[in-house]
């Protein structure tokens, strides 16, 4: 369990190793202020806080969020056949970035298993360099941990 102030959420008995690619991506780059893992129905399995930062949502507030957020992938996804796959998406907003990034895993050719990392960044964080040099080379080289 993940407890901030009033803040829970719990971990799935069989999320332990969402747990550590949780812990592992926050300690990436120090403008990560959030990681979550979301299955492809938008339950969040995860969620884990920079320390000592105050939250901006609630627990009931931030699970809505990991439901949009893979909605809102989802729907992207059908354009697919003509502009390639969804590598990340990111909004900006007054108080925070936030980024979406699929994970996909193609157990054999007819299984796809898809996770979603939510993340949010500091406002000022070069999120699209962070993303790109260091989210997703971390996510290629330990994809093992999303089975």
């Amino acid at each position: 369990m993940f407890v901030y102030r009033d803040f829970l959420l719990t971990a799935h008995a069989t999320s332990n190793h969402f747990t550590q690619i949780c812990n592992e991506i926050i300690k990436l780059n120090k403008s990560i202020r959030f990681i979550g893992v979301a299955n492809n129905m938008g339950k969040l399995l995860v969620a884990l806080y920079r320390e000592n930062l105050i939250p901006f949502m609630t627990k009931e507030e931030t699970e809505n969020y990991g439901l949009q957020a893979v909605l809102r992938a989802a729907t992207r996804e059908d354009f697919a056949k003509k502009l390639g796959d969804l590598k990340h998406s990111i909004g900006t907003y007054d108080r925070l970035i936030r980024a979406t990034v699929p994970v996909l895993m193609k157990e054999n050719p007819q299984t796809l298993t898809k996770y979603y990392l939510l993340l949010s960044f500091d406002i000022d964080a070069p999120v699209k360099d962070i993303i790109e040099n260091e989210l997703l080379p971390y996510i290629d080289k330990n994809l093992e941990l999303f089975k």
